[in-house]
């Protein structure tokens, strides 16, 4: 079963006339890690900002969890597509809480439930007794896995990586590769990350989507 269903999707920047993506047409399976390879410049980004909602594709349509997104008569905002998105500079409120940071987007559930909800959340990505702690306490791994269960506490359809281990050490790399594997697989996560790095796909992505 498919979560994702990419069809002919097209997209330009206003005053450009050569697209940066044209016919682009791909499905992602149920808890399948795609990667997306291609050079600078190649659309990758772009590519998840389309899916996210955060751009508008100029033809073709998407899918999320059997409901279309956005097609030439649909545009369903970004806040109700049930996509999770972790960004190269983590995007953390500096002035909140590893709590109040993986409960952010819970306001809508009880407090019992968003207290529940970040229980098993610190569990997942391993933080447990750092809920108080700021993100300038916390090592750069450590607010990529604030990051992660912060985009996984609302349970999306698909979780959207931009190049996830740009800001870390070629040292620490290799470790957060197979933390962040084994995180997606016991959340049982769909995902796209977005990598230039082949190394990134090898160990974490059960197949590779190549842009050009």
């Amino acid at each position: 079963m498919s979560v994702v269903d990419v069809k002919n999707v097209s997209f330009a920047y206003a005053g450009n006339r050569v697209p940066v993506i044209q016919s682009l047409s791909f499905s992602v399976d149920e808890r399948a890690i795609v990667g997306i390879l291609g050079a600078s410049g190649s659309g990758k980004s772009t590519l998840l900002r389309i899916i996210a909602g955060l751009e508008t594709p100029c033809e073709g349509s998407i899918t999320i969890a059997g409901r279309t997104v956005v097609d030439a008569r649909t545009f369903v905002q970004p806040e109700n597509r049930g996509v999770g998105m972790v960004f190269q500079d983590y995007g953390l409120f500096p002035h909140l809480t590893v709590a109040q940071n993986i409960t952010f987007g819970l306001h809508r559930l009880p407090r019992e439930q968003r207290q529940k909800r970040l229980a098993a959340m610190a569990e997942l990505v391993q933080l447990e007794g750092y809920e108080g702690r700021f993100p300038h306490e916390l090592s750069g791994g450590q607010q990529q896995r604030v990051a992660l269960a912060r985009a996984l506490a609302p349970q999306p359809s698909i979780l959207l990586m931009d190049e996830p281990f740009s800001n870390l050490d070629a040292a620490l790399k290799q470790s957060i590769r197979q933390e962040l594997s084994d995180i997606l697989r016991r959340a049982k996560m769909t995902c796209l990350l977005v990598t230039h790095d082949e190394q990134d796909v090898e160990a974490i992505c059960d197949r590779t989507l190549r842009l050009s």
